[in-house]
């Protein structure tokens, strides 16, 4: 962008990251088309704006073409926080122009084309329309129902100087509404859709999921580790976790993948460095029990601000907003520590692939981003036998990844750990014993006399290395 560019004066909507989504605000002195079908928001985002703008003491104007009057819009507006009754017609004029030129009612900007004899008019009435505001150095928002096909030929959009649009999109028994900035001149807008919510303050926008700047990342200092807080486990690190890393535990069900988050969690609080656990499968309240489960209170370390246990259904997941909330609670309590469990939880609520590896990449980066170390939790489904890393193609985002089993032993079983992957630094890679008791989790010796441990159910080893008894043969372990 041109530094002539850089000083083009800006007006911000009210919404902070929506000014973000824009490059700043809208242009001043811009014409810019809202175009979305009935119910997207765009009226509440037209009006959401005006408002932010009467409270600085700006005289705005709002134009309907509706069939109902403007009092039925003040109404409905009403119900937002927003809305302030002592700005109306001081600060904000509602103006009817329907009632100049309706024809049986007209329901937007858009309509205007039908109450005017031929396309060429259209395109006149539009160009000097354009030209007044421009010489009056009003911002303008056009708002209008357009379908995809309207944007090409509308001749409105030939002279705007920003197009906005607003959509609603069907997610299973959901629905999506985002935002997306077709144009917008003299603006650095983050293109792509962006998720935004309708509530009691009106519409709340959650720029898209992108990674950090990397000129904000800080450096990496391999040396400086974190404790898991799980004896026996920081000696397979050679230390621990480096600080900064991610790190990912997958294993199949009840292997102890939530216990290893709480016990790095409250390590880290007992040393004065807060931490996050952001649940989609158990509550607030199934955590704390677990936790006292194992003699563990965590009130005081939530009441004193080094925990913080957030819980979001999967089935209210968006990824956008996930992402966005993350961040402001890590900046919120400072951070230092965060576990997700779990990924599989999350995967199911994301509508493709792509968009779920996109998720885990970004909030990896952002928690580095932070100075946060971050730790994942991800199920395996098989519980015997080869183990398999998950297919969802995000083991690879990890720098550390911990695997959890069950090996039978005796005709009973046993859990296992071993650490399979320790970006940029050495580590033990022998299978150890995973034993849980009362007071939590903690690594044991290796598993002495079996041979073909990994594939879950090991034999005895014979004097001279033979086996007693018949191996059953083995599946080879594959990762992706």
């Amino acid at each position: 962008m041109t530094d002539h560019a850089s000083t083009l004066k800006r007006l911000s909507t009210g919404s902070t990251a929506l000014d973000a989504i824009l490059g700043g605000g809208i242009p001043a002195g811009s014409v810019t088309v809202v175009a979305g079908e009935p119910g997207s928001g765009k009226t509440v985002f037209t009006l959401q704006a005006l408002f932010h703008h009467a409270r600085q003491g700006k005289k705005c104007l709002y134009f309907t073409t509706l069939s109902e009057p403007p009092l039925k819009v003040i109404r409905y507006m009403q119900l937002f926080s927003f809305f302030d009754s002592r700005l109306i017609e001081d600060r904000i004029v509602f103006a009817d122009l329907g009632s100049t030129f309706r024809r049986g009612g007209v329901d937007s900007f858009k309509a205007i084309h039908d109450l005017l004899p031929s396309a060429a008019h259209s395109r006149t009435f539009v160009y000097d329309l354009s030209a007044g505001i421009a010489a009056w150095g009003a911002t303008t928002l056009l708002v209008g129902e357009y379908r995809p096909e309207d944007i090409g030929v509308a001749p409105e959009f030939a002279i705007a100087d920003g197009i906005v649009r607003l959509t609603t999109e069907r997610q299973e028994l959901t629905t999506a509404r985002q935002l997306e900035i077709l144009k917008m001149r003299g603006a650095n807008y983050v293109t792509g859709r962006h998720f935004f919510e309708m509530g009691a303050d009106g519409l709340t926008f959650y720029p898209r999921v992108r990674g950090p700047e990397l000129n904000g990342e800080p450096p990496v200092d391999l040396e400086d580790r974190v404790a898991t807080g799980i004896a026996g486990l920081d000696a397979l690190l050679f230390g621990g976790l480096p600080r900064a890393s991610a790190t990912m535990v997958e294993g199949g069900t009840g292997t102890g993948k939530t216990l290893v988050g709480l016990h790095f969690l409250l390590e880290g609080a007992r040393r004065g460095e807060p931490g996050i656990l952001f649940t989609l499968e158990e509550t607030p309240a199934q955590i704390r029990a677990v936790a006292k489960n194992f003699g563990w209170d965590v009130a005081p370390l939530e009441a004193q601000g080094r925990l913080l246990i957030n819980y979001t259904s999967p089935v209210e997941l968006f990824t956008d907003r996930f992402l966005d909330v993350a961040r402001r609670q890590i900046d919120r309590v400072g951070a230092r520590h965060a576990v997700l469990d779990s990924l599989t939880s999350m995967a199911l609520s994301v509508p493709s692939q792509r968009r779920f590896r996109e998720l885990v990449y970004a909030l990896t980066k952002h928690f580095r981003a932070a100075g946060v170390t971050p730790l994942m939790t991800m199920e395996v489904a098989e519980l015997l036998g080869a183990a398999q890393l998950t297919g969802h193609g995000v083991s690879s985002t990890a720098d550390n990844l911990i695997l959890l089993r069950y090996v039978e032993v005796d005709g009973r079983l046993e859990r296992a750990v071993s650490v399979l992957k320790a970006r940029g630094t050495g580590h033990i890679t022998e299978l150890r014993r995973f034993l849980i008791a009362g007071d939590g989790a903690h690594v044991g010796e290796r598993f002495r006399d079996l041979r073909g441990v990994l594939t879950g159910i090991p034999q005895p080893e014979g004097a001279g290395g033979r086996l007693v008894a018949r191996r059953s043969p083995a599946k080879k372990t594959r990762g992706r």
